[in-house]
């Protein structure tokens, strides 16, 4: 009895915990790049760069905007990070075919809502796509639209082929399930008002 009522609480506790996060991914649209429509410009979400060098994640948000480029299915990229991250974003892209007049460096965006307040601090609304992989985006459509930008989403996410050990799959589970619990965290820090929304 003891043991039923034990996992009876740890449900109930799990679903307060993913409850918001599970609203958000089912009351956000996203689209595949190949389902994008066109926009003005995509924006980047930034990841993460050590030592000057784009992780497998932050490459596939970059590859995906590079396609929609082009195909031709937006005009401008939008790189959004820290100073220097952003720099090696914008380098990413140009080595990969991308012109340097068509990309927009934001050097400003510590936290993901930065990257929606700079786009609005433009002063000239334009159509804009975002950018970032699934376990992300309800979080992006959330504290975005909250600051009162509003776009496509779409998920940079790409077919994890090369995987062929036994141990390998268990290994992405593993990582994909912390980013989700991570992103119901921030989920509900951004609900509390405890996630910073501007940049200061």
């Amino acid at each position: 009895m003891g043991f039923i009522r034990a996992l009876m609480g740890l449900s109930v506790i799990g679903l307060l915990a993913a409850g918001p996060l599970a609203i958000l991914i089912e009351e956000t649209e996203i689209r595949t790049p190949e389902a994008a429509r066109p926009a003005d410009a995509a924006l980047v979400f930034g990841a993460l760069v050590r030592e000057s060098q784009i992780s497998p994640l932050h490459a596939e948000r970059l590859d995906a905007a590079a396609q929609l480029f082009i195909d031709g299915k937006i005009q401008r990229i939008v790189v959004s990070n820290a100073p220097r991250a952003a720099a090696v974003m914008s380098d990413y892209l140009v080595e990969r075919g991308v012109p340097q007049q068509a990309i927009e460096v934001d050097p400003h965006a510590i936290k993901t809502p930065h990257t929606c307040a700079n786009e609005l601090d433009r002063g000239q609304p334009r159509d804009v796509i975002l950018i970032s992989q699934r376990f992300h985006l309800p979080r992006i459509a959330y504290q975005c639209r909250k600051l009162g930008l509003e776009g496509q989403y779409v998920a940079a996410d790409q077919p994890r082929e090369e995987i062929s050990s036994a141990r390998a799959p268990l290994a992405v589970l593993r990582i994909r399930a912390a980013r989700y619990v991570r992103e119901a965290a921030l989920v509900w820090a951004s609900l509390l008002e405890a996630y910073p929304g501007r940049p200061a």
